[in-house]
């Protein structure tokens, strides 16, 4: 499960990257991933991250594999909500 919790993470932060070089770039709205993809874009990339992030945290922690899935999962839970409500 620690290969999927990485690559979760992995590509949550080059979307996440790619997001802030792109709004920093955009010189139009249409360019611009806020106006693009919303909220749902947000939420999508804040949860890759948590996930990412709680899994491999919870499964480096010796958390058991079933615990460190639930912790991912709670984390991608959070993210979504918090990032949809900022």
């Amino acid at each position: 499960m620690r290969g999927v919790y990485g690559v979760a993470l992995v590509v949550g932060f080059i979307a996440l990257i790619a997001w802030v070089i792109a709004v920093a770039a955009s010189r139009t709205d249409t360019g611009n991933p806020e106006q693009r993809f919303g909220v749902r874009g947000r939420r999508v990339v804040g949860a890759l991250v948590a996930f990412g992030m709680g899994g491999l945290s919870a499964a480096y922690g010796g958390w058991p594999a079933w615990a460190a899935a639930i912790a991912a999962f709670v984390a991608a839970g959070a993210a979504v909500w918090y990032v949809g409500t900022v």
